[in-house]
Formats: C-alpha cells, sequence, structure tokens
C-alpha cells in the first residue's frame, strides 16, 4: 500500500534519473576547463591526499588561480575511484544531485502546502525542466549547491514549524556554503528573512547547541576564506566595480557637460554600482532572460529557448499573480515569493549579463509557481472537460521538452561545440599516442589551459604535475600559470610564428627549440616550416586544432 502511495514520485525520479544520466560522457559534448579541473584535483586527493598544487586536503582549490569551493571535487572522489577518471565520472555528482533535487522539489513544495498532488507535479515539472535538466549534465558546483539548498529549506520549513531539529536544516544549507559562490549570498538572506517571517519560538537543548556549532564552523570557514582573499577571488574577476569601470567612471565625469557638482552626484562609484545592480536584477525577470536572447551564455544554457518551456513558463506567470493576494497573511506564501525575489541577487552583483547558471536558486520557486499556477487553472476548467483539459497539457508540456531535447541533442552540439572546448580529447589522445617519438610537445593554450586536459586525458600522475618536479608553474597577474610538464610545453597562441619556427618563447620568459616536436596549435598559427599530421575539427566542421611536427 505504501508502495502504491509513491509509484508517481518513483517514476519521476526514474525519469528525471534516466533524463541526467543517458550518455552522460556524450551531451554536453566534451567536458570544459572547469568540469576537468573539478575531476583532475579530484584525482590527485584521490592518488596523493594532495590538489594539484601539492596542498593536502586543501579547503578551497587554488586549480588557475579563481580558487573551487571544495564539495563538489571531494564528492567527486568517490566516482573517480568507481569509474577512473573519465568524463561520465566527473559528471556523475551532478547528475546525481539533479536527480535528487526532483525528490527535494517534492518535500519542499509538500511541506509548504501540504498538498501531494501539487509536490507531485512540481517534482514532474522539474523533471523535465530544460533550465534544470541543462544544468544537471555538466559537472557544475551550482547544481550541486541547488540541491543542497532545497533540502536545507525543506528542513528549515520543518524546524520552524517545530516538526524537526535544526541540525539538518544547518547541515544542508552550510554544505551549499562550500559548494558554491552563490549560495554564500543567497543562503544568509533567505534565513535571516525567513527567521522574521516564521518567527520560531527557540527550544534551547542539546540539538540546538550542536545546530550553533555548526554554523559557526560552516561560516567561520566562509569569513576567514574571505580574511585570507581565497574567498573572493572570483568574485574579484567578476565585481562590478573593476579597475576598467571605475577608470571609466572618472573619464565620463571628466568629460561630463553637467556642471562638476552635478557629475560629482551622479557620475560617481555607488550611483554606478546601484544602477547596474537593479538592471541586472529586473533582467532576471525579463522575457529576453528567461528565452535566452540576449547575452546568452551558451555553456549554461541553449540560445534562444525558453528555460522552463513555454507551457511552465505561462503557468509560472499565473502563479506569482494570482496568489499575490495571499501573501499578506499566508506564511508560506511569503516565503515562497521570498526565495523567488532574493534568487538573482546574487547574480545581480557580477558583470556578466543575465545568464542561467548564477541564479539558479530562481528555479525551484518558479517550478513551485508554475504547479500553483496550474492548479488554479484547472479549477476553472468545469468537471466535464477537466480529462481533456489535462490531457492537451501533458502532451503540450512533453512536446514542448521533446522539442527542446531534439535542439540539445543535434543542433545545440553542433553549433556550439566550440564553447564546450572540444576537440582536446582528440588532441590528447594524439599526443599520449605519440609523444615518445618526439624530443617535446608544444600545446597551445588559445583554448584555455591546456595543461589540464592534457593531464586529464592522459591519465598524468599528478605528482609530476605537483610543485617541486618536473615542470614550470607558477603565479603572475593573479593567475597561475603552467608552461611546462616534464617535456610538454604549453605556450599562448600568438607566440607561435607563421613563418618558420625555430625557437618557441614561453610565458615565463624562456625559449625552447621547436626542432624535432610535435604541435598542437590553432589553425591561426601554423608555421611554415611545418608538417601537417591531423586536423581536429569542431563538429561544425571547422577546424579546433592543427597536428603538426616540426622537423
Amino acid at each position: 500500500m505504501k508502495l502504491k502511495n509513491y509509484l508517481p514520485l518513483i517514476l519521476v525520479l526514474i525519469l528525471g534519473g534516466l533524463l541526467r544520466f543517458f550518455q552522460l560522457d556524450k551531451f554536453p559534448v566534451s567536458p570544459n576547463w572547469d568540469e576537468v579541473s573539478h575531476g583532475y584535483n579530484a584525482y590527485s586527493i584521490l592518488k596523493t591526499g594532495m590538489d594539484e598544487w601539492g596542498r593536502a586536503f586543501p579547503l578551497i582549490f587554488r586549480a588557475f588561480g579563481d580558487y573551487k569551493l571544495p564539495l563538489y571535487i571531494y564528492l567527486t572522489v568517490i566516482p573517480v575511484w568507481l569509474f577512473g577518471l573519465n568524463i561520465f565520472a566527473i559528471r556523475f555528482i551532478s547528475a546525481l544531485s539533479g536527480t535528487l533535487a526532483i525528490l527535494g522539489l517534492y518535500l519542499l513544495a509538500k511541506e509548504l502546502f501540504s498538498d501531494k498532488k501539487l509536490a507531485l507535479l512540481s517534482a514532474f515539472l522539474l523533471a523535465i525542466s530544460p533550465w534544470h535538466f541543462f544544468i544537471s549534465r555538466p559537472a557544475l558546483e551550482a547544481n550541486l549547491a541547488l540541491t543542497l539548498i532545497i533540502f536545507g529549506l525543506y528542513y528549515l520549513l520543518r524546524f520552524f514549524k517545530a516538526r524537526s531539529t535544526l541540525i539538518p536544516a544547518v547541515l544542508f544549507l552550510g554544505l551549499s556554503l562550500h559548494a558554491y559562490n552563490t549560495a554564500r549570498v543567497f543562503v544568509p538572506l533567505i534565513v535571516i528573512f525567513s527567521w522574521f517571517i516564521y518567527k520560531p519560538k527557540l527550544k534551547f537543548d542539546l540539538s540546538l547547541l550542536i545546530s550553533g556549532l555548526m554554523t559557526v564552523i560552516f561560516a567561520g570557514l566562509v569569513i576567514f576564506q574571505v580574511y585570507v582573499g581565497e574567498g573572493t577571488a572570483r568574485y574579484e574577476k567578476l565585481k562590478i566595480l573593476s579597475p576598467s569601470a571605475v577608470f571609466q567612471l572618472g573619464e565620463k565625469r571628466a568629460t561630463s557637460k553637467l556642471p562638476p557638482l552635478i557629475a560629482k552626484l551622479l557620475i560617481n562609484r555607488p550611483v554606478y554600482f546601484l544602477t547596474t545592480v537593479g538592471k541586472s536584477y529586473v533582467n532576471y525577470f525579463s522575457p529576453a532572460f528567461f528565452n535566452q536572447s540576449r547575452g546568452a551564455q551558451y555553456q549554461f544554457a541553449i540560445p534562444g529557448q525558453n528555460l522552463l518551456t513555454l507551457p511552465v513558463f505561462i503557468f509560472a506567470f499565473f502563479g506569482f499573480f494570482l496568489f499575490l493576494p495571499r501573501i499578506k497573511n499566508r506564511e508560506n506564501f511569503q516565503f515562497l515569493y521570498l526565495a523567488l525575489m532574493l534568487s538573482p541577487f546574487a547574480a545581480s552583483l557580477t558583470i556578466d549579463p543575465p545568464q542561467a547558471l548564477r541564479p539558479n536558486p530562481m528555479i525551484p520557486a518558479l517550478i513551485i509557481f508554475a504547479g500553483l499556477g496550474f492548479s488554479r487553472l484547472l479549477a476553472l476548467v468545469p468537471f466535464a472537460g477537466k480529462k481533456l483539459f489535462l490531457t492537451i497539457i501533458f502532451f503540450w508540456l512533453i512536446i514542448s521538452f521533446a522539442i527542446y531535447l531534439q535542439d540539445y541533442t543535434s543542433s545545440y552540439k553542433i553549433k556550439y561545440s566550440d564553447s564546450w572546448q572540444f576537440g582536446f580529447s582528440e588532441a590528447m589522445n594524439f599526443v599520449r599516442l605519440h609523444q615518445a617519438e618526439y624530443d617535446r610537445v608544444f600545446i597551445t593554450k588559445r583554448y584555455g589551459e591546456s595543461h589540464i586536459f592534457y593531464a586529464f586525458f592522459t591519465k598524468l600522475s599528478p605528482v609530476a604535475i605537483q610543485p617541486g618536479h618536473d615542470n614550470i608553474r607558477y603565479k603572475k597577474s593573479d593567475w597561475f600559470w603552467t608552461d611546462r610538464i616534464g617535456q610538454v610545453y604549453f605556450i599562448n597562441d600568438w607566440d607561435i610564428p607563421t613563418g618558420e619556427a625555430d625557437m618557441l618563447p614561453l610565458e615565463s620568459g624562456s625559449q625552447v627549440s621547436a626542432h624535432h616536436s610535435l604541435l598542437i596549435t590553432s589553425p591561426l598559427r601554423v608555421p611554415s616550416n611545418v608538417v601537417v599530421l591531423e586536423t581536429i575539427n569542431y563538429l561544425d566542421g571547422s577546424p579546433a586544432f592543427i597536428i603538426a611536427t616540426v622537423p
């Protein structure tokens, strides 16, 4: 009897799991450098107990100088141990998180509104949500953080209603702070504001003491990382008030035709910051954002495709506005609206145009609103027409997602394979098979930090890449560079001559003979004295890498 009651939810979970795990190593078409970095650092921890920079069990990973938060990498140690260092293993945690998020949203919606049908509908809509489907397949810390937030909010609500201790809420929400940076803004805000909504009565007992200690540990680590600078390293590269933005403000004020005092009042850093944040925040609620028709980042969504599908977008729109009158006296509606309105705030603090990854805490709130909107519309349909209405809506949902899935597995992968740094797998496999035939190997840095692809796809021993061994690795301009690992050199594309290549310069300033070497270069920088061995193309047929030998 109990199994029968949960059979629909089990079927939804199976559907969501299949969509997220099927051909996980094939779609997206290639792992990007962040995915590869996650996987190789997990491999390094597994093999040596240290990251690629020789730091034992770090609480934040240096990587390229972007200082990646640790949770996804440590969890990835498990699938790398089970399945080996491969694409499926590094994406496993994200796909699993995406599947578990469906269960988490079911629990959250049920806890909010005590409605099993609404909870099941929300779970189903999340399972076939293009937005959530897309971010559940690459190795994205943001997806792991979202799942932790969903479960954390569920247990937080249970605590507010005196139906659970605070410990699991602190555990999930605390872990999210060490999975993705957006959580470091969103989680404290929603906890503080929701505390004012529910005004829970605290019972001072052992569980509350444990929760307090856990909060101090999780938050203390964040504060410490911010203090030493590692916790803000990523934001330093994305902040609105960058040095270039401040310089342009000064230029604009100096050339302004306004009176000096007025110009000073209107053209300054606080005004620029607030207006930029405000515009970005509003844009996250615009049709252009949901349809990814402006400023789309190709690694996080399909340009021109609705993040929710049209029917779900319509239901969410109706749900948001139809239930606004209930926000005044209903705590749960206040919480839901609060969660949605706070979700894009962290993303609004960065320079990038509205993109689909950083504001992903919007997803659960929007999906629940869509469920509410659909339920309200269904209530307006006469009883005799409900079955037909449900049938039409069901097929509309399935067809909408099927069209999206067709685009995802066909035209998207072909048109945007370059955005996924396609070609590294083939190029590095060639290097693995033939590097012993040459004195040196040179690999271009045109498409990112190529050393991490070399280490990942050749399954290089982590000892070889860690400091103190036969390599050249260093910090320069707030970035960590790799010029050499053994006899494999990594060089800037613009330093590869189109004339004869005799000597090739490294970032560190030294030069290396190019003769008797293998060269992996871009099609824009092919020396005149090489013999081309192979061309690796993107899926649209355009050249990505030229593999050549320098006699």
